[in-house]
Formats: C-alpha cells, sequence, structure tokens
C-alpha cells in the first residue's frame, strides 16, 4: 500500500528501477513513456521499499500520530510486493499525492495495459500502487518461502517476471488446486482438449514454471500443464 510522503530525516525511499523484476521494470517503463506521450506527468514516487521503511509505514497511524488511521496493514516489507521489487507508487509530478481520480484512472489503464494490476481496484483503495499482474494482492507463505530459499530471482521465476522459465530448484513443490474445477491441458495453451479436470484441492507437484503456465505430475505419472493464478 501507498503510505504518502516520507520525511527527510526517515527511512530513504528507493525509486531506482533497475531494483525491479526485468519484466515488471519493462512493464513500468513502458507505461511511464506512454503516460508522457499523454501528457500525464506520471513518475514513480517509490518501488523497492525496505523493512525499515516498511515499519515507518506501519506506525503511521498506530505509534506515530498524525494520521489518526493506519496507512498500511503490511507489518514488514515482505507483506508487501514492494519488498519483492515486484511494486510501484506512481504520482504526479505537480500535484504529487492529489491528482484526483480520474488522473490516476488514466494511468492505470495505461499501467494495465501493460500487464500489471492496480489498488484502485481493490476494496480499501490505493491509487498510486501499481504491482505485476500475475501476483495476487499480497504476497502468500509460498512467496516469503521462495525467497527465503532462492532470493528474489526465485520470487520473480515464479510469478513470470523474470523473464526467463527454469526447474523449480532444490526439491519437489507440491502445490494445491484452487479453483472449484482446473483443466489439466497437454500444452500450455487454453487450445486444445484437457488431459483431464482437477478438483479443487487436488495436490499437484510443480516441475517447471514458464510464465503464466505450470508443468505439473499427477498422480505420479501424469505430465500436463495448468494456469498459476489457480495453483497455491
Amino acid at each position: 500500500m501507498s503510505a504518502g510522503a516520507t520525511s527527510t530525516a526517515g527511512p530513504a525511499v528507493h525509486r531506482d528501477l533497475g531494483e525491479l523484476a526485468p519484466l515488471f521494470r519493462e512493464a513500468v517503463e513502458r507505461s511511464l513513456e506512454e503516460c508522457q506521450r499523454q501528457g500525464l506527468d506520471a513518475y514513480v514516487y517509490e518501488a523497492y521499499r525496505t523493512q525499515e521503511l516498511q515499519a515507518e509505514y506501519y506506525a503511521r497511524g498506530r505509534t506515530k500520530k498524525p494520521p489518526n488511521k493506519p496507512v498500511t496493514n503490511a507489518s514488514t516489507n515482505l507483506r508487501s510486493w514492494h519488498g519483492y521489487g515486484l511494486a510501484v507508487d506512481v504520482i504526479s509530478r505537480s500535484k504529487h499525492w492529489n491528482a484526483g481520480t480520474p488522473w490516476f484512472r488514466k494511468v492505470a489503464a495505461i499501467f494495465k495495459a501493460n500487464g500489471c494490476k492496480w489498488g484502485g481496484d481493490w476494496r480499501s483503495v490505493d491509487l498510486p500502487h501499481m504491482q505485476w499482474g500475475r501476483c495476487r494482492a499480497s504476497p502468500s507463505d509460498e512467496a516469503r518461502r521462495l525467497l527465503k530459499a532462492g532470493g528474489f530471482e526465485a520470487v520473480w521465476q515464479a510469478v513470470g517476471a523474470a523473464g526467463i522459465s527454469t526447474p523449480v530448484p532444490d526439491r519437489p513443490r507440491i502445490a494445491q488446486v484452487t479453483a472449484s474445477s482446473l483443466r489439466l491441458r497437454p500444452t500450455p495453451s487454453m487450445k486444445g482438449d484437457p488431459i483431464a479436470s482437477l478438483p479443487r484441492g487436488t495436490e499437484v507437484e510443480i516441475l517447471e514454471i514458464s510464465g503464466e503456465w505450470l508443468t505439473v505430475r499427477v498422480n505420479v505419472s501424469t505430465v500436463g500443464f495448468v494456469h498459476g493464478d489457480y495453483v497455491g
């Protein structure tokens, strides 16, 4: 969540796009270029977020007042995609956070067209927040496990933001189908007849991650492809 301006005496705000996941960085850069073409003075106020700065944000509205209400529910930077290089806060150079909802909607439309999600679509609205489109609203325990086991690269690969296809390292990863029914497909595509329909809760072994598609093994010997949005 975007937490607004930071005091110059507080922890530093990171704006270096080089700290972002490669494909997400490309999406952000394309979006900013299109914003400029459309006369929108958008810029990235914050990219990667340190734990020190997340702690500062979390204290606002709790132990530090004003504001009188908390500005974020993320108690650590690993509960925000900012802490993985997969989110940015985008504001106006001239009006900062006060550009107005119509301005943020125009900017968000451009970011969405480049594969991002917008915090303005959430129940708890966060207008400046843009994140990689394959990410869920907030990082899961699995994201934190991957970070601990393989660093940022492991998380970026898992959400298709690293730009490469690679086997899952270290040990077999077992996950479960989260949709009511998920089609196991012979190729990483929506085309063609499915191999099987997997009910919610079916355990799958993830063999490889390639963008939004997962190569999985089911029932010891059956191998196919499923869309990563429906496995967790």
